[in-house]
């Protein structure tokens, strides 16, 4: 699945002079083409989002079932809630916990998440980010549509969880910055320090926490921002 003449010792040297990374070209051409075919039209596209602490899953099958006036109002409740506090809203596929029931077989995700949390790949992600104690990540897909956002935070929640490191495995062609669902980093003054533009086959990794964002997916975005997300962990 990974691209072999990735260096991973020296994509660590960088890696750990702002505990992030963008790497590039992250899997074979062939893995990066099939999964790009996953996201753009096989997976089953719910929609998550948050009210204070909870967290609301809307499935696919409840999705489709969903009246226009009530799907309105989920947005505009978000967007509402997200001018005073952290909000999210995109498009998601539960890959762990859909792989753990059974859901969906033969779908190519619950094999990339098998990849993913097998020793190659978390042997990298170890080199490149120096925590020899990652041992697995969960996963989920992501789609940012027009009118999606995650507002800033710093995951430090996640860090009880033994979450270390953050990724984002991004598979998304011709992104323009204007598009927005930009990964955005912050110092302590709220000044951007970093943004990630979304590519195809790049991989970013975090060490959490640090403050970031996914920006605005602006309305004239001709397409989603697609990509796997999650958190490699700790035992």
């Amino acid at each position: 699945m990974l691209n072999p003449s990735l260096d991973p010792a020296a994509l660590g040297a960088s890696y750990r002079v702002r505990n992030r990374l963008q790497i590039p070209d992250i899997l074979v051409p062939s893995e990066a083409e099939r999964l790009h075919v996953c996201l753009t039209q096989e997976t089953p596209w719910g929609v998550v989002y948050n009210e204070g602490g909870q967290v609301v899953q809307v499935m696919a099958d409840q999705l489709r079932a969903l009246p226009q006036a009530e799907g309105a109002r989920l947005v505009s409740g978000a967007i509402a809630r997200a001018r005073t506090g952290f909000q999210f809203l995109y498009h998601f596929y539960p890959m762990l916990s859909a792989y753990q029931a059974g859901r969906d077989p033969g779908l190519y995700l619950h094999s990339v998440l098998e990849r993913i949390n097998a020793e190659p790949f978390l042997a990298f992600v170890r080199q490149v980010t120096g925590i020899p104690t990652l041992v697995r990540a969960d996963a989920q897909a992501t789609l940012y549509a027009p009118g999606h956002f995650l507002t800033r935070h710093d995951d430090s929640p996640n860090v009880n969880l033994n979450r270390r490191v953050a990724y984002v495995l991004s598979m998304t062609r011709n992104w323009h910055p204007d598009y927005g669902a930009l990964l955005q980093f912050y110092d302590d003054a709220n000044a951007v320090t970093d943004v990630f533009v979304p590519r195809f086959n790049t991989l970013s990794l975090f060490t959490v926490p640090q403050m970031h964002a996914v920006t605005y997916t602006a309305p004239f975005a001709p397409v989603g921002r697609f990509a796997i997300t999650g958190w490699f962990q700790d035992p």
